[in-house]
């Protein structure tokens, strides 16, 4: 299976930025019930999507779903912000019935 370069693009930069401890796995602020712990890893499946007007798979929408405790936290990232802040992120939350938020 190919994978698309947009995908493999971003994949790579998430990876340089975790080994060079610039994004680093931290527990959310306000913990949840579900106690989720923000990996911006885990929206590499959501990468094609973000990147291209390719449908999100439902991996995305299921990660994007899991991980919408932390958007703030990325959106306030700026390394990150710039990677999950695309023209088709508006998109890819409405899709998934994930929206994103507005007060971050």
């Amino acid at each position: 299976m190919k994978i698309p370069f947009p995908c493999m693009m971003l994949f790579i930069m998430l990876s340089l930025l975790i080994v060079e401890g610039e994004v680093s796995v931290v527990p959310a602020p306000a913990p949840t019930p579900e106690s989720c712990i923000c990996n911006v890893m885990e929206l590499v499946p959501c990468a094609n999507a973000y990147t291209t007007s390719t449908p999100p798979s439902p991996q995305c929408c299921e990660r994007l779903k899991e991980q919408q405790p932390c958007i703030c936290q990325y959106m306030n990232d700026p390394t990150i912000r710039t990677l999950i802040n695309t023209p088709n992120a508006k998109m890819v939350s409405d899709f998934c019935g994930s929206p994103m938020p507005n007060n971050c």
